[in-house]
């Protein structure tokens, strides 16, 4: 038998109910609301006694054996949510919700419409809030190159450019097919969005075919998302990675301070930081030739991200389809650690890095704590209404290469406070050196290089800029 509590004892709630008393068969057994309105404690609703809030939550469970949790409160907090869902994973739970607050209005929900948690609801801090004004007067009636637009940052970031009134938003990838998936969901938005993206089809591994794009359009910010990321996949792939990840960024960032675009951002990762796989060890060095070209004039910065909920390729798709398969769910190491963070906070710490004056630094987010893969595993498989260990096996299958244990974000221990609340940055006085011209050189002979040698050039760009020196910035 299901046993369930219903949290939320309002109007959605009280239609939970009636649904499942409409399903008899379904052999659920409801044992009581649970709601944080103080004055409804003790009271009974359809027969339903409401039995108190959250902090009573998990010993209610244990003294009903309750196996699942119904969410039906559209306007919960954030932190409450946080708080179910770690009481739910801890107490091997099954946790749904109800749709949405529009369904809520019209009085239309139904109980096969109760679904899963969104991911975000996985991350234990607050979400990092960002000042729109700020962003609205370094965007609006400006032209915007994104590369990679056709990616899970890259698309997610021309959809947020729109909300601030750029003059136009140049969408540039190689992937013809996920850029037309783009175009359509902006044209099926109905936002208007649609008119001011142009799609261009290149690469910016092609130093002629990204000149193009900037001869014709002639881009005031470019917003560089374009890399290839798949940690374990690349180490077999050496070469084009290198140039993909490197050449193309030199390239991007030569053109860049060719035709005096007012600011670069560039889109490193926590692999970076001490690297050990190949895909690390680009972006690293990327992050060290964008410090390369401000002292060349150019105004850049990186901002390096954790590993984004829900992108193309992240655990959490590889979880969500080994769960519909019926499992099981593969994890390399059960010591395995990520920091993590929302599609929408990765593209609006882009954007806000965008407006600091900060050239040559590193921004970051504060991620707060790392989250355990296997915890992740088990509150995915939670979330979707089954039993870790009994509906879903979780097995795990040792470290794939160039992967690490745990990731870091930051070189220092302690980095510097930009002027924006949950966002810092590392800012480095790089020593003068000619990697830009050996980087240029290789692509003469990258195509006869051995992986090693390509490998052996990056560390040796890599290694003297590890100790770096921390300063303030200004806003």
């Amino acid at each position: 038998m299901r046993r369930v509590f219903i949290y939320g004892a309002g109007e959605a709630g009280v239609m939970v109910l009636g649904e499942i008393r409409k399903r008899p068969g379904e052999n659920i057994a409801v044992l009581g609301f649970i709601d944080d309105d103080s004055l409804k404690r003790g009271s009974s609703i359809e027969g339903v006694e409401v039995l108190g809030g959250c902090s009573m939550l998990r010993a209610a469970i244990r003294e009903r054996a309750v196996n699942e949790v119904i969410i039906a409160m559209p306007s919960i907090r954030k932190p409450i949510i946080k708080q179910i869902v770690r009481i739910c994973r801890s107490e091997k739970v099954k946790l749904l919700i109800v749709p949405s607050t529009r369904e809520i209005i019209e009085g239309t929900v139904r109980f096969h419409q109760l679904k899963e948690i969104d991911p975000s609801d996985l991350l234990i801090r607050d979400e990092v809030i960002i000042e729109e004004e700020r962003i609205r007067e370094s965007v609006q009636s400006k032209t915007v190159l994104v590369t990679g637009a056709a990616g899970s940052i890259g698309s997610a970031l021309v959809k947020k450019l729109l909300n601030y009134s750029p003059f136009r938003v140049i969408a540039l990838d190689c992937n013809e097919n996920a850029l037309f998936y783009l175009l359509r969901d902006l044209e099926w938005s109905g936002t208007g969005g649609y008119a001011r993206v142009v799609p261009v089809v290149s690469d910016i591994k092609d130093s002629h075919l990204a000149s193009d794009v900037f001869e014709l359009y002639k881009p005031d910010l470019v917003f560089h998302a374009a890399a290839y990321k798949h940690v374990p996949l690349m180490e077999r792939n050496v070469r084009m990675i290198y140039l993909n990840n490197v050449i193309g960024t030199f390239n991007i960032l030569s053109l860049a301070a060719l035709y005096g675009v007012e600011r670069f951002i560039g889109i490193s990762t926590d692999k970076a930081v001490h690297p050990v796989s190949v895909m690390g060890k680009t972006k690293r060095v990327c992050e060290i030739m964008i410090q390369a070209f401000v002292k060349k004039g150019l105004h850049a910065s990186s901002v390096r991200f954790g590993n984004v909920l829900g992108s193309n390729g992240s655990v959490i798709t590889v979880f969500k389809r080994q769960i519909r398969r019926g499992g099981p769910l593969t994890i390399t190491s059960p010591e395995m650690s990520r920091y993590f963070m929302t599609v929408d906070e990765a593209t609006s710490l882009v954007l806000q890095a965008g407006t600091l004056d900060a050239d040559g630094g590193v921004f970051v987010l504060d991620m707060g704590q790392p989250i355990m893969i296997k915890d992740l595993a088990e509150s995915l498989v939670i979330l979707s209404g089954l039993t870790p260990g009994r509906d879903i096996e979780i097995q795990y299958t040792g470290i794939r290469p160039g992967e690490k244990i745990h990731e870091e974000l930051f070189y220092k221990e302690k980095s510097v406070r930009s002027v924006f609340s949950g966002i810092y940055v590392e800012e480095y006085d790089i020593p003068d050196a000619p990697f830009l011209e050996r980087i240029e050189s290789s692509l003469d002979c990258i195509h006869t290089m051995e992986d090693t040698e390509i490998l052996q050039l990056m560390d040796e760009i890599i290694e003297p800029h590890y100790a770096q020196k921390e300063t303030a910035v200004a806003g």
